[in-house]
C-alpha cells in the first residue's frame, strides 16, 4: 500500500531529499528478454564502487506538473532514463508538482559505469522521499529498472546498485524476479578504472544480433563464475567474455595487458564502454596506476573501493541483502 507522509502532506509547499547510488561495472552480461519490462534485464557480474551519482530532488506543489533535470549543474533534457523513473513515481500520487532533479556525477557518463541506472534509482528514491511517499523500496528499484530497460541505457545495473558489493546477477529483472548474490572480496581490494571514452549503449542493446551473441557468451561466463565464485574467477570470466564479444580493441587490450604485467589480480573491459577495470591490492594498486599513467592523462583514471548498495541519508539503505 502507498501512503503519504512527511512535509508535503502536512502543508509545506517545498521538500527535498538526496540519495547516493554507487557506480556499477559489468564485467560480463547475458541479455534476457521477457514480455514485461520488470522481468527483462540481464544475468551479469561486477562490482559496485564507492564513487557514483549523488541525486538531489526538490519538489514544490504547483498548478501543473513539470520536470527538469540537471547534470553537474547543467540542464539535461536528454536524461530520458531519469525522466522515465520520475514519471513513474509521480504517477503514484495525486496532485501537480514542480520537480527539479540534480545529479552530481562522480563517474564518466556513457562509459559503462552505470550512470544512467544510478541516476534513475537515485531519482526514484529521492522523489518518493521528497513527496512523503511510503513505498516499498523494491517498488522504487522496479521503477528505476523499468526506466532503464525501456530507454535502452542498461540491462542489469539498477538491481546490482541496490544490492551492493561484488554482485552476480543470477536472474534478470527487478524485484521479485531478479536474484542477486555477492562474491566475497578480500580486504584491501581496489578497482582501478581507465576510461578512453563513451560507447552508445542504445546502439548495441537494441541490436538483436549483438544481444544474441552476448547472451551465448554471457551464459558461459556466468557458469564459469558460479564454478569458481571468487574474485579471480570473476575477473577471468570477464576477460574471456570481453575477448569473445569483440568490443575489446587494441587500445583497451593494451591497458588490460599493462595492468596484468603490473601485478593486478586481473583486468578486463567495462561493459559497455571504452573503459578498462583492474583489481589489485597493496602496492600493486600504485603499480597499476603508474602503468596506466604512462599512456593516459590523470583525469582518465579512477581508483575506488567496492561498496554497498544505494543509500539515502534519511531513509537508510536500499540494500536488500
Amino acid at each position: 500500500m502507498i501512503r503519504l507522509a512527511g512535509s508535503l502532506k502536512t502543508g509545506t509547499r517545498r521538500s527535498s531529499a538526496s540519495t547516493f547510488v554507487p557506480a556499477h561495472i559489468s564485467g560480463f552480461f547475458q541479455p534476457c528478454d521477457a514480455a514485461a519490462p520488470e522481468m527483462m534485464g540481464s544475468r551479469n557480474g561486477g562490482p559496485c564502487l564507492d564513487l557514483g551519482v549523488v541525486t538531489k530532488v526538490g519538489v514544490e506543489i504547483s498548478n501543473r506538473t513539470s520536470l527538469s533535470v540537471f547534470i553537474n549543474g547543467r540542464p539535461a533534457p536528454e536524461a530520458r532514463t531519469t525522466l522515465a523513473a520520475a514519471r513513474q513515481i509521480l504517477g503514484l500520487v495525486p496532485g501537480s508538482f514542480k520537480v527539479r532533479v540534480d545529479h552530481l556525477c562522480q563517474i564518466p557518463i556513457g562509459s559503462g559505469y552505470g550512470a544512467s541506472g544510478a541516476g534513475a534509482l537515485g531519482t526514484a528514491i529521492s522523489l518518493a522521499e521528497a513527496l512523503g511517499l511510503r513505498v516499498p523500496r523494491d517498488r522504487l528499484v522496479t521503477a528505476a529498472h523499468v526506466a532503464e530497460v525501456l530507454c535502452y541505457t542498461g540491462l542489469g545495473d539498477v538491481g546490482a546498485q541496490a544490492f551492493g558489493g561484488l554482485v552476480i546477477g543470477l536472474e534478470p529483472g527487478a524485484p521479485p524476479y531478479g536474484k542477486w548474490r555477492r562474491i566475497p572480496v578480500p580486504r584491501g581490494v581496489r578497482v582501478i578504472c581507465a576510461t578512453l571514452g563513451p560507447i552508445p549503449s542504445k546502439k548495441f542493446l537494441s541490436d538483436g544480433d549483438f544481444r544474441r551473441r552476448a547472451s551465448e557468451i554471457g551464459s558461459l561466463a556466468l557458469k564459469r563464475v558460479l564454478k569458481q565464485p571468487d574474485i579471480r574467477g570473476f575477473v577471468a570470466a570477464s576477460k574471456a567474455f570481453a575477448e569473445n564479444l569483440g568490443l575489446l580493441d587494441e587500445e583497451l587490450l593494451e591497458l588490460v595487458n599493462l595492468a596484468e604485467k603490473s601485478g593486478a589480480i586481473g583486468a578486463s573491459q567495462v561493459m559497455i564502454g571504452r573503459s578498462v577495470f583492474a583489481l589489485a591490492t597493496g602496492k600493486k594498486v600504485e603499480a597499476v596506476k603508474k602503468a596506466f599513467l604512462e599512456v593516459l592523462k590523470p583525469e582518465a583514471l579512477m581508483v575506488a573501493q567496492i561498496y554497498q548498495g544505494a543509500r539515502s541519508p534519511r531513509s537508510g539503505s536500499v540494500d536488500r541483502g
